[in-house]
């Protein structure tokens, strides 16, 4: 079996996480600010038509595009940095005929799934001008409350089917309809998004495909890098 310390893992994992982020942040820079670019026009045009005037932003639109790249590198390395510990803690659980490296490949590919890609299918992102800013504690707190109780259900369903794989030969199967049951039940119960979206459906579903596009981005690069790395890649 291939080891490493946990300092060399948390290294392997952190500078994925900060490449992959860097990947995004490119991936949204080049193709999602200017939708972002769009909805802020549309936003301004209807306060206008309103009679309303225009709020000056918090962080100019030069500022806000320095933040999604330092944005991005943080959320990418701070993932990498737990999905390291998360794989060093779960190496005994590695299934037979697996490398290491291929079993952080999968880890690394559920972990963003129960708490990027799902959280993202419940309570999609918008763009700009969408939001009542009255609610956005409570929209955060509904966000990273489902985060929590997706990220549990994962841990919950590997910890079934390492509790049954002894005596039950469909383990994985059986695993996997409780985890599907168990996504449907919270998917269902959580509150929806509380406030109405007022922009054009094509702003609308553009900004959030390109959205998902990125995190899908992100955590594939992510994945597929830890995965080099830790096999013996360099990157020079």
């Amino acid at each position: 079996m291939e080891t490493k310390s946990l300092g060399e893992i948390l290294k392997t994992a952190v500078l994925a996480g900060l490449i992959a982020g860097a990947v995004a942040a490119g991936f949204h820079s080049l193709v999602t600010e200017p939708v972002m670019d769009r909805a802020i026009q549309i936003e301004e045009q209807l306060s206008q038509s309103q009679g309303v005037p225009a709020k000056e932003p918090v962080l100019s639109r030069p500022a806000q595009r320095v933040g999604l790249v330092l944005g991005f590198l943080f959320y990418g390395g701070a993932w990498g940095l737990l999905f390291g510990a998360l794989f060093y803690w779960t190496r005994s659980w590695q299934r037979p005929g697996w490398s290491v490296a291929k079993q952080g490949f999968v880890l690394v590919l559920l972990l963003g799934w129960s708490v990027a890609v799902f959280p993202f299918l419940k309570y999609p992102a918008n763009p700009p001008g969408v939001g009542d800013p009255e609610t956005i504690g409570y929209r955060q707190w509904l966000y990273l409350g489902f985060i929590a109780l997706s990220f549990i259900g994962a841990v919950g369903a590997f910890r079934f089917q390492r509790w049954v794989s002894g005596t039950k030969r469909s383990a994985w199967s059986a695993a996997l309809s409780l985890y599907a049951v168990y996504l449907a039940v919270i998917y269902l119960a959580m509150p929806s998004n509380p406030d109405p979206v007022r922009m054009p459906p094509q702003i609308i579903w553009t900004f959030r495909t390109l959205s998902l596009g990125g995190l899908l981005l992100l955590w594939g690069v992510l994945a597929g890098l830890f995965t080099w790395l830790h096999r013996g890649g360099r990157l020079a």
